[in-house]
Order: C-alpha cells, then structure tokens, then sequence
C-alpha cells in the first residue's frame, strides 16, 4: 500500500513533468512563429531589395540617357572612363549623379551665357531697328531734299537754256556790230583810177586858164563802198601794196603816226603798211584809200 507520502512526491514529480512539457511546447511554438516572421520579412526584404536594385537600375539608364545628351553638347566635357568600382549601387548611382549634376551646371552655365548673349542681341537688335528707323526718316528727308534739288536743277536748266540761248543772239548781234563797228574799207591805185571812180577829187589851187595848180587829191564827199575792199580792223593790221618798190599817197584822213612803213616823208610812204594803233589810225576815218605816185 502507497504511503501518501510517497504518493504526494509521485504527484509533484507529475506535475513537474507535465508543467516542463508544456513549456517546451510553448517554446517550440514561439520558435516558429518567430522563425516564420523572420521568413517573412527576409522575403520582404528581398523583395525590397529586388524593388530598390530595380528602381536603382532604372535610375542608372535614366541618368546615362541624360548625360549622354547633356554630353553631346559642345564644350561639355564627357563622361570619363569609369574609375574604381564602388562598394554598393547606391554609392555609384550618388557617384553617377555629383558627375553629371557637375556636367548639368556646366551646362546651366552655358544656358545662362547664350541667354545673356541672346538679350545682349535682341537689345542691339532693338538699338539697330530704332536706328534704322532713324535713318528711314533721315533717308526719307533726303529723298524730299533731293526731289527738290532736283526741281530747282530743272528750273535752273531751263533758265541756263535760255539764258544760253540769250546770250547765243548777244554774241550774234554783238558779232554783227563788232562786224559793222570795226569793218574798214581800203582801195590802192593811181590817181588816175581813183579819179576815174570817183573815190577822190581835185580841190584847191590857183586858176590860170588853161589848168589849176596847186590842186591836191582829197576824199570824194560820197564814196562807194562796193569800190573798196572790206576787211576787218582787228584780223587786218598790215596793208600789203602792190608794188614796194613806188611811193604811196596816204589820200584819206588817217594818220601815219600810228603805223609803221618802210620809208615816209609826210603822207608818202614806201612799203607796206603796218597799222601799230588801231583806234587811233582808224579813227577819223574807217575808208583807207592810198595813190599811187
């Protein structure tokens, strides 16, 4: 027979027993449940990290495809070769980015420049277009001044025709009078064909019946002109005779004292007849006429 005493232990060793296995069922179960959330979030993680590696890779190609273009503009230096490999994407991907942020502001830069000098040209573009607006009006004053002139060269031509035609008929009168005022007349020949035409006459002198001595040739009051040789004062300055060798009767009322001959005694001369004064041997008279001796 089981003493209670002993049956007491039995009963505590029992329930040690049980209680002991329900603690290790209990630690096994959390265990698992422990071991199947970490299951849970390495799978996350993974997919986390597939996500990122992803959305890293992505952003990798967008970024080539931009510098590629940011690249290919003139004066921004390329991408260089590629240096030591980096520890992790991230790293490289931050890398790719501080390069291409750097080729970015160069290109910002250049962006400002040509907006500057883009402002810069419209600016002068504005200042030529207002100079030139300036100068179509200037031009358009110019053309009115021109038409102008060219009005008053037209009246001044036909003015200058006219007067040149005027001064066309002055010089044909003047030419005409000039003609008239210095035209002379001049006749050479014995005193016998002087007498016989009628260019001179006998005056003077005592009568004594059978003739007049004394008498001397002298001008007729009328003279022909058509008996004379016409010339022209200032073309003709020497009278040539018909024969140097005879003596001359200066017979009309000019005075030798304003010319030159070879021989004179009085109003007798030999050789031809250079007149030196115009006006003064021409004047008393314009009709020339010398006598054969």
């Amino acid at each position: 027979m089981i003493r209670p005493r002993h049956f007491a232990i039995a009963a505590s060793l029992a329930l040690v027993t049980t209680a002991c296995d329900n603690g290790r069922a209990a630690r096994e179960d959390s265990l698992r449940v422990v071991q199947s959330k970490q299951m849970q979030l390495m799978t996350q993680l993974s997919a986390q990290k597939d996500s990122l590696t992803k959305v890293i890779l992505e952003a990798d190609d967008f970024i080539s495809k931009i510098d590629s273009k940011v690249s290919s503009v003139k004066g921004i230096r390329a991408k260089g070769k590629k240096g030591k490999e980096l520890e992790s994407p991230i790293q490289q991907q931050i890398q790719n980015r501080k390069e291409m942020l750097a080729r970015v502001d160069a290109l910002v830069k250049r962006a400002k420049e040509t907006a500057d000098q883009l402002a810069a040209a419209k600016e002068r573009e504005a200042e030529l277009k207002g100079e030139n607006v300036r100068l179509q009006g200037e031009n358009e004053q110019l053309r009115s001044q021109l038409d102008e002139n060219q009005k008053m060269i037209a009246q001044f031509s036909e003015t200058i025709e006219r007067q040149a035609q005027t001064i066309t008929t002055l010089e044909t009168e003047i030419k005409t009078v000039g003609a008239r005022l210095y035209t002379a007349y001049v006749i050479i020949g014995t005193e016998k064909e002087l007498l016989e035409k009628g260019v001179v006459v006998r005056e003077g002198g005592a009568n004594l019946l059978i003739k007049r001595v004394g008498r001397t040739l002298v001008p007729a009051r009328k003279l022909d002109s058509e008996l004379f040789k016409q010339i022209d004062q200032r073309e003709t300055q020497v009278i040539a005779v018909p024969d140097t060798t005879k003596r001359y009767r200066l017979v009309s009322r000019q005075n030798l004292d304003h010319a030159e001959v070879e021989e004179r005694d009085g109003t007798t001369f030999k050789g031809h007849l250079k007149i030196t004064d115009i006006n003064g041997f021409w004047g008393p008279t314009r009709y020339l006429i010398l006598a054969e001796r």
